[in-house]
Formats: structure tokens, sequence, C-alpha cells
């Protein structure tokens, strides 16, 4: 049968293409794309297609140019608008990024894949109201992707709408059921909402599913502190520190600090006093001007009898309250006079 729409390939040399794709075979798909371009320079379909290859051969600056083409040939091409967004994303502009993909979904408004990514960059831009229209939508389309759920849900959180973030939460989970970081996410809300006992679910299921991941250990350690759970919690953050300090390199350093710090709290509350300064001292390592933590390690010195250098860390780090008739009433930090 004649080919009806002369712009573009043929079904099977589309489908040759296609097969060569799914088979990995990047520098045949380049080759072919070239091909046809030669007996069809007008198809937006082969440059977005050749776009595609040279792309994931880190080819990026052709990759550009390829989208730019299948652009100039059918400006109506959805498809090159969003490859070239994720690309120009990439590379650290977001502004320019935002705008490519909102072509993509003028130019094709049930375009799931590109409603969401501009949802996460106005998210990622902190223009959650928008991006909560544009995530809607996306779920609307394609009621079945876990993810959109999850990047619905989480600008509806930051807005406020907890319940509904909830719900799409454990969408999410509901269409896949180890989505680690729909659990994480979820223990967050259920704090917020201070539901603190499933909280500590939604992490433990994180836990199980990532028993490597620091900073669930963590979440689940401060809820459990929440709930007056210390033993629990003192395991937790025991084993979040001891996977940090097995990242050398990649490690979070604020992840450390407050992790010594909590340590240094349950220590205290357990009356192991020379333990919770030595988590205080690694606190201090990290970020040595903390004045609030100063004056843990002050309350943790006193109570080894240690009164005078124990309250001197105190007044440094908390303060004490000072009146002059001039300056009115201050805080005051260091030795007095």
């Amino acid at each position: 049968m004649a080919n009806i729409d002369l712009r573009n390939p043929s079904k099977a040399e589309t489908d040759s293409l296609y097969n060569l794709y799914d088979a990995g075979n990047y520098p045949g798909v380049e080759k072919f794309c070239r091909q046809l371009l030669d007996r069809y320079p007008e198809s937006g379909l082969v440059h977005n297609m050749l776009g595609v290859v040279l792309n994931c051969q880190s080819r990026e600056s052709e990759a550009i140019n390829a989208y730019k083409q299948a652009i100039r040939v059918e400006p109506g091409y959805a498809d090159s608008y969003n490859n070239l967004g994720l690309i120009i994303k990439k590379r650290g502009n977001q502004e320019e990024a935002l705008q490519r993909f909102k072509q993509a979904v003028k130019a094709d408004p049930d375009y799931v894949e590109a409603r969401n990514n501009l949802g996460v960059t106005l998210q990622e831009l902190d223009q959650h109201e928008a991006a909560l229209e544009h995530l809607e939508k996306a779920t609307s389309i394609s009621p079945n992707v876990a993810f959109i759920h999850f990047n619905y849900a989480k600008s509806l959180r930051i807005q406020g709408d907890l319940d509904n973030a909830l719900h799409e939460y454990n969408q999410a989970i509901n269409l896949r059921v180890d989505y680690f970081e729909a659990y994480n996410n979820r223990g967050n809300l259920l704090e917020d909402l201070h539901r603190y006992e499933d909280a500590k679910k939604s992490y433990t299921s994180a836990v199980q599913l990532n028993p490597e991941n620091s900073l669930a250990f963590s979440n689940r350690g401060l809820v459990e502190k929440k709930l007056g759970d210390y033993t629990g919690a003192f395991r937790d953050f025991s084993k979040a520190l001891e996977l940090e300090n097995h990242r050398p390199g990649l490690s979070d350093k604020d992840l450390r600090f407050r992790l010594n710090v909590n340590l240094g709290d349950i220590l205290l509350y357990f009356k192991k006093f020379s333990e919770a300064i030595h988590a205080y001292d690694a606190a201090l390592e990290i970020q040595p001007d903390s004045e609030d933590v100063l004056a843990f390690k002050g309350n943790a010195v006193c109570a080894l009898g240690r009164l005078e250098a124990g309250l001197q860390m105190k007044q440094e780090g908390f303060g004490i309250i000072s009146f002059d008739s001039k300056e009115g009433v201050s805080i005051k930090h260091g030795p007095t006079v």
C-alpha cells in the first residue's frame, strides 16, 4: 500500500526504527534516522527519534538541535518540546525548561508525561499552587501511575490540603506496594496530622523496603521520641548514624548533626551523661557555632558534677537575660564580667 502521509516514513520503516531502538542499537538507530531524513526531511517523528538516540549516547547538544528541527518542521510536535525541556532542565535552566513543558502541554493537553514534568518543575520553583492544576490533570488522565499521585501529594501537602495529600499518597502506595519514598513521605504527613502511631507504621514500611536508608530510620526515631519510646528512638538514631558514617564523601552533614543531637538528648534522658557529651561533641564538630548544642552539653556536664564548667556552657549557649537602662532587655551570651 502506498504511504499516504508523504511527510513521514511508512509503518514498516517506523516499525524497523523502533525495533532497532528497543534492541538498544543506538548507532544503528542514528544511521537509519539519517537515511530516513534523506527521504523524509520534514518528518518531525524522525527528527525527534534522532534526538532521542543522540541523547542516549550523551550527545546532548546534537540532540537539542534534532529536537529543534522536529519543532521547526512540525510546530505542534509535543514530544520534542517535552524532550527538549528534559535536557534543558538537566542543564540547570529550570525557567526555560518550564516554557518547553508548557509548549508540550499546549500542543497536546492530554500528554501526561509533559503534564507531570510541568507540575514537578513548578514544584521545584516553589510554585505549588500552579503545580496542582497540572498534577491533578495528570492523575485524571493516567489514574494508574503511582509516581504522578506521589508528585500531586507533595504539592497538596505544602498547600496545606493534608487530607487529600494523604489520599494521594495512599493511592500511590496502592498502585505500587514497594514505593519507599511514598511510605516515607506519608509518614511525614501523618506526623503533620498528629497521627504518630500511623506515622511510625509508615516509616517502618519504608525501613523494611530500604534498610540502608538513614533518613527512614531517623524519621522513625523522631516519631518514636514523640511517642515516648526512647529505647526505640535510640536504636533508630544509632542505626541511622551508623549508615551515614559508612558513606564517606556522600554523608549528609545536616542529618549527621541532627542525629548526634538527638542521640545526645536521649542519652541525657537515660542519664548516660558522658556518652551524651560525646554525642554533643560530635554534633559541635559539624556545627561549631551551635549555641543550643553547647547549652545541651552544659546540662550533661552539670549532671556529672562539674557545675561551674556546665553553667558556663549553658550561659554561652542559651545566654542570660540582661537589663540595661539604655539598651533595655537583651540576652547576653558568653562569660559574665
